[in-house]
């Protein structure tokens, strides 16, 4: 079962994540000979993806992964709630046998100085 994490960020600023990702008995999920991918949506079954997470894997014993989400980018995404997943999916194969690790809420908040 995916694990439930919420992400909230400001239109306009720079969002960088490290994600432990973890199973459900609390240990670090192993990604050796997995990719990781994610996106935005600004709800579920919504056809149109708001922004493509580009998670990387920064250690595949300890289950890290990173996302990086510049200003420019950020600036673009519409203000309000939206929902989010992350998945593994074995490595060479883009499609099929994917597995979600982690979802929840992506909110992203206006900024007050420009």
């Amino acid at each position: 079962m995916a694990t439930i994490y919420n992400i909230t960020g400001y239109q306009g600023d720079h969002l960088q994540l490290t994600l432990k990702l973890k199973e459900s008995n609390n240990l670090p999920i192993n990604l050796s000979g997995y990719g990781v991918r994610g996106q935005v949506r600004a709800s579920y079954g919504s056809t149109g993806i708001l922004l493509d997470l580009n998670p990387i894997i920064t250690s595949h014993i300890s289950g890290t992964v990173a996302i990086n989400i510049n200003s420019y980018v950020s600036a673009d995404i519409p203000i309000s709630d939206h929902i989010y997943d992350i998945e593994r999916y074995p490595s060479g194969i883009l499609t099929g046998n994917s597995i979600k690790l982690m979802r929840g809420k992506f909110s992203i908040l206006p900024e007050v100085t420009r």
